[in-house]
């Protein structure tokens, strides 16, 4: 792997980014010099530059969009940036990845996801009132599904930057947008108060992100590898692609490796009914992060030394003998959750990933000051994609900052989302209006000791003086329900000040069975 050409960087402010990309050599020579465009964009460019007649068979170049601007009925306009790693589903439902909450919009209504062709595609899944689709300049009037296209159901839609899609009766849209806006990712970003190991991380992250060396990230499962990378990509302010490799699920077959890395041509293969973009070609121009890279197989690290030194082919599978595209350039970013020598990698492979700059990720447990602030981004999110208003006491923030989190952020976020949907529906369950759900501290350690139940551990465990608030008052062996006792029922009654379901929650048994031993024991 060679850097740029060897431009100087400019004297003054910021060095520039242009010219220090991470190019995989070539075994050929290009027709092409290497700053050129690639044979599809020329040809495309071609007829507009020329300034003639579009010839027979030519296709005006696809318009990629960045970014959703999501419009809701009475409620603020949410901006979301898009990830050909994920995919969107819109609808009514509380898990959809953004939430409309209007009757007009069906439960799963419909689905963004990017195509293997490189192209985001609209799904309709079979929705009650329909899925409409039209440009931007066709908005302003009345009603503007007389205008729009009816979405097919079950069969994808090709999108681009500027396409409007309609939701139902048309008072629920997404825009796709050319570019992200600045700020548009869900969540304040912590001010004040947070742990020098987030600090010392913030400022790894802008170093990172104003050179184009390699990066190699260290650090636990759960601890944020895969968003800081997207961050030094974001930051970067680089066009081209954020392209996720996970390692550990690359396929063992040399042609299937093929096919995911270098991509495949149309008819390449029995059910290649459409050309296929490799992940490399797909990180031209951004950055193609390794993640899990110590699960790498032995087929996919000779298979990338030979990419990467220049000994293999960059041909997609299929393609004709006298393939000719410049090789992708892009920023390599690389992550484990152990040491590069404790790993099973080849060592040239482990040089080239650690030829640039290391970031090791701190654990929760090194900045369980910043918990305050997680939870407040995790909250903010719920509740402009999902509509879940909700709000932690002061107790139960407190106890999740003293609480061990082997899961670390990943596991942190979960626990939030968990506490407050099942807050939400205990309201609906109990017949109360939908309004501000406030999450306590009794619901949040009833959920963690539940949870640490289903993973088959010990109720209790030896704690650190002075890190996990006390769990007195819970039950600390579950009983028979004919060993509960009236003073063990009456005593989880006064406490949940008489809600049966969670006094049953509390005693581990089920709503119908704690009603039956109350009325064997002539409890009301």
């Amino acid at each position: 792997m060679t850097t740029g050409d060897g431009e100087s960087p400019p004297t003054l402010g910021r060095p520039s980014r242009s010219r220090t990309w991470q190019a995989l050599p070539s075994t050929r020579r290009p027709e092409v010099e290497p700053d050129a465009d690639t044979r599809n964009e020329r040809l495309l460019r071609e007829p507009q530059e020329a300034g003639g007649e579009e010839p027979p068979g030519w296709v005006a170049p696809y318009r990629e969009p960045r970014a959703l601007l999501v419009q809701r009925e009475g409620i603020e306009d949410l901006t979301v940036p898009l990830y050909p790693d994920r995919s969107y589903v819109f609808g009514r439902a509380p898990e959809s990845t953004v939430v409309f909450p209007n009757d007009a919009v069906s439960r799963q209504h419909g689905r963004l996801s990017f195509r293997e062709d490189q192209r985001w595609v609209y799904r309709e899944l079979n929705s009650k009132n329909g899925s409409f689709l039209g440009r931007q300049e066709a908005q302003g009037v009345l009603d503007a599904r007389l205008h729009f296209q009816r979405v097919g159901p079950s069969r994808d839609q090709v999108l681009e930057a500027g396409d409007v899609v309609l939701l139902g009766n048309g008072k629920s849209r997404i825009t796709l947008l050319a570019e992200v806006p600045p700020g548009a990712e869900a969540g304040p970003r912590p001010r004040k108060e947070v742990s020098s190991a987030t600090l010392q991380l913030e400022r790894s992250i802008e170093r990172c992100a104003r050179h184009h060396l390699p990066v190699f990230l260290l650090g636990k499962s759960g601890t944020g590898k895969t968003f800081i990378a997207r961050e030094i990509h974001s930051r970067s302010g680089v066009e081209g692609n954020f392209v996720i490799l996970n390692c550990g699920r690359l396929p063992q077959d040399i042609n299937a490796l093929t096919s995911e890395l270098l991509g495949h041509v149309k008819g390449a293969f029995t059910g290649a009914s459409l050309a296929r973009v490799g992940k490399l070609y797909s990180a031209n121009g951004g950055t193609l992060f390794l993640d899990e890279v110590e699960f790498l197989s032995h087929v996919a690290q000779d298979f990338l030394v030979d990419v990467l030194e220049g000994t293999g082919s960059l041909a997609p599978l299929g393609a004709p003998a006298d393939f000719r595209e410049p090789p992708p350039r892009f920023r390599l970013i690389s992550a484990s959750k152990v040491p590069l020598r404790q790993t099973a990698l080849r060592p040239d492979l482990t040089q080239r990933l650690a030829t640039g700059d290391f970031i090791i990720l701190p654990t929760l447990e090194e900045r369980h000051e910043d918990i305050p602030h997680l939870v407040e981004t995790f909250l903010h999110r719920l509740r402009v994609e999902q509509q879940y208003d909700a709000e932690l006491t002061r107790e139960a923030i407190v106890f999740l900052q003293q609480a061990r989190w082997p899961g670390q952020v990943r596991e942190l976020e979960s626990t939030v989302r968990t506490v407050v949907a099942r807050e939400a529906a205990q309201q609906e369950l109990e017949g109360l209006a939908r309004h501000r759900t406030l999450v306590t501290l009794e619901s949040v350690r009833t959920y963690l000791e539940q949870r640490e139940l289903g993973f088959g551990g010990p109720l209790s465990e030896p704690e650190p003086q002075g890190r996990r608030p006390s769990r007195e008052g819970l039950t600390s062996v579950r009983k028979r329900p004919s060993d509960l006792t009236g003073e063990d029922i009456r005593r989880a009654l006064e406490k949940h000040e008489g809600n049966k379901t969670r006094a049953s929650v509390e005693l581990r048994v089920a709503l119908n069975t704690l009603k039956a031993r109350m009325k064997a024991l002539g409890i009301e």
